[in-house]
């Protein structure tokens, strides 16, 4: 099992054709858990990701953290283009994002049984989603514990996503080529969000892919951090290893 799938200085990228496999050990993943501070924050971070697993018959699974009728209706139209499996949504303001809702994401990750999570990054410039990184993370250690819940699950990885705020060094670019088609669309069906911005969002993720996809050898990308999260105690055995290789 290959432990860390980048350098640590983050300066050696890795070129995913997915989130699941990589070189010649295949990591089989029962599903995906996207969790987001807003509705369109989805299609924005992870649009084209999100439609190339659900095309390679990996279910994707996606909690809002707030939203209000109008964006969530706009956000049903956006996943469905995605193909997203299940759709989690929520009715608070977008600035109602606090520790409060770490049990909310602990259900989801028991719920669906994520391998991995997609959440935003946690150098971005919005607040929320910063909280809503820091949430994901405590949510994915507390999902864990054997000790609390009897369905316990061990999510492996935390995928961090851009939104607003460029990530300087990206561990790892996913190459969604055939599925920025899906992530655009997905994304202008949030008509709310995309009016209020004069389409910048639309202009931000055609010229943010192009980027990425320069970087990663490829027509278009979305670039990612990877956050391994902190299994602590002594009831998690998949943490004791023979060796390192």
């Amino acid at each position: 099992m290959e432990l860390f799938p980048f350098k640590a200085n983050g300066l050696n990228i890795r070129i995913f054709q997915n989130l699941i496999s990589s070189g010649n050990n295949k990591q089989i993943m029962d599903s995906i858990l996207v969790v987001v501070a807003h509705p369109d924050d989805e299609s924005l971070g992870a649009g084209g990701t999100i439609r190339k697993h659900g095309d390679l018959g990996i279910p994707v699974d996606v909690h809002c953290m707030t939203g209000t009728e109008i964006r969530n209706e706009e956000m049903k139209a956006a996943c469905s283009i995605l193909g997203v499996r299940n759709l989690y949504l929520s009715e608070r303001d977008d600035f109602a994002v606090d520790m409060s809702l770490r049990n909310e994401v602990v259900g989801a990750i028991l719920k669906t049984r994520p391998t991995i999570v997609i959440t935003h990054f946690s150098g971005d410039y919005n607040v929320n989603h910063q909280q809503c990184a820091q949430i994901v993370f405590e949510a994915v250690e507390w999902a864990s514990h054997t000790t609390i819940f009897d369905d316990a699950h061990r999510v492996k990885r935390i995928y961090n996503m851009e939104i607003n705020t460029l990530i300087s060094r990206p561990h790892v670019h996913v190459d969604i080529t055939d599925t920025y088609k899906y992530g655009l669309g997905a994304l202008k069906k949030h008509e709310s969000q995309i009016k209020k911005a004069d389409s910048f969002y639309e202009k931000l993720y055609d010229a943010r892919t192009r980027l990425r996809g320069a970087q990663a050898k490829c027509k278009r990308a979305e670039a990612f951090t990877i956050t391994l999260p902190e299994h602590a105690g002594p009831f998690y055995r998949e943490n004791s290893v023979e060796k390192l290789i």
